[in-house]
């Protein structure tokens, strides 16, 4: 009770009356007290003085379980061979101890999630509590591998249904995982059975909604979201998305400006969402305003370009499907093309998709030099698209007769 009330010293003061108490020389839990108020008073995190008393307590106490996780916890970081070790022996003392997931507690508490899941699979997950199934499955989450996340957390549903923490890592990762079909469902669980939902669980339960076309529940959900964690930006994306599929396009447009202009670090999907809302509009409008609208959304990509300088071959790209479909401007589009060749010419480890761009972007001027009569300059990109895409029909020709050809 004093240590439950941090009066540390009060109760340092009855461990030791009891250890010095013959009638208790024997008591584990005693050295146990001691220990954790070493922990809670150790200066600069010095997890010694509590050390020697977990391991008292089990040269005093063997079967006390307690005492050997005590002492792995507070030796996890400054020896953790030995924290094993010592849980590993009183796996020897009850066969039955699920020392493969206590050790995975022990990383995961640390953030040390690969660690954690490699001990987890070690395991015998038929004995396995929800708490065990839950950290099993957030440690494929946090390592953004969704897949198995999701495959744990079913896991564990099998076993403890409707288990609100296991219903809620099933949720998140069958969204990552774009099930949203089945995410709804978890969402609806998990909604009937926690009374206090969180942002997140919104956030995700709004986005499983948006991915099966559920715009108004969706917008719903996701408003909750920010309402709750106002800093969480991310809903108001998805709130723009389910605005575009309702056919509303100045709410889309509204909120997916106020959201990259507040937002630090959008993705690829955010950019693309605002471009796509533009072009829509000039889809649907005439003459100049027509032009104005795709030179906003051209202008998105272009933005996209400069605040994530590793993808700006894809902006780009995008931008110059605008200048070539909507715009017809030859120019524009050529200009953009030598901006992709800029970009990424010097780059090592292409991605397969920046690869086809910079083929499509060296194929044009290809054939732009071969059909203005440069033949050598022709070639010369007919080269790079070949070392590329060693059967492209069009470089081949290029090289090979130097004949004029139709882009």
């Amino acid at each position: 009770t004093y240590f439950a009330e941090k009066k540390y010293d009060e109760a340092k003061a009855i461990g030791e009356s009891m250890i010095n108490n013959k009638k208790f020389a024997n008591c584990g839990d005693a050295y146990i007290l001691l220990g954790d108020v070493a922990v809670a008073q150790a200066q600069d995190g010095d997890a010694g003085p509590a050390a020697t008393m977990y391991e008292t307590a089990i040269s005093v106490d063997p079967k006390n379980k307690t005492a050997y996780e005590r002492y792995a916890t507070v030796n996890r970081n400054a020896a953790p061979e030995e924290a094993i070790r010592m849980l590993q022996e009183y796996k020897k003392i009850d066969p039955t101890y699920q020392v493969e997931a206590k050790i995975a507690d022990l990383y995961y508490n640390q953030n040390r999630f690969q660690d954690a899941i490699d001990w987890y699979k070690k395991g015998d997950a038929t004995n396995y509590s929800f708490t065990d199934f839950s950290k099993w499955a957030y440690s494929y989450f946090f390592r953004a591998n969704y897949k198995d996340a999701l495959d744990v957390a079913k896991k564990g549903l099998a076993k403890f249904n409707n288990n609100v923490d296991l219903t809620r890592a099933a949720l998140y990762s069958s969204v990552e995982t774009n099930d949203f079909e089945n995410a709804v469902n978890y969402g609806k669980v998990l909604f009937d059975s926690t009374k206090a939902p969180t942002a997140m669980d919104y956030s995700y339960l709004g986005s499983a909604e948006l991915g099966v076309k559920d715009y108004q529940n969706a917008i719903t959900n996701l408003n909750k979201a920010l309402e709750l964690n106002p800093k969480d930006l991310k809903p108001m994306g998805k709130i723009s998305q389910a605005y575009m599929g309702l056919g509303d396009e100045n709410k889309a447009l509204e909120y997916s400006q106020k959201y990259l202009e507040k937002e630090e670090n959008p993705g690829y999907s955010d950019y693309s969402n605002l471009a796509d809302i533009y072009t829509k509009k000039g889809d649907n409008a005439k003459g100049a305003e027509k032009t104005s609208w795709y030179n906003k959304a051209m202008g998105v990509w272009e933005l996209m370009a400069t605040k994530a300088p590793s993808i700006a071959d894809i902006a780009y790209y995008m931008e110059l499907q605008i200048a070539d479909n909507q715009l017809k401007d030859k120019a524009k589009v050529s200009e953009l093309y030598k901006k992709i060749i800029s970009a990424d010419e010097n780059k090592e480890n292409l991605s397969s998709n920046s690869k086809l761009i910079l083929t499509a972007a060296y194929l044009n001027e290809a054939v732009n030099y071969n059909n203005t009569n440069q033949p050598e300059k022709a070639k010369e990109y007919a080269e790079k698209v070949l070392k590329i895409d060693p059967n492209n029909a069009t470089a081949k020709q290029i090289l090979s007769f130097g004949q004029k050809s139709e882009e």
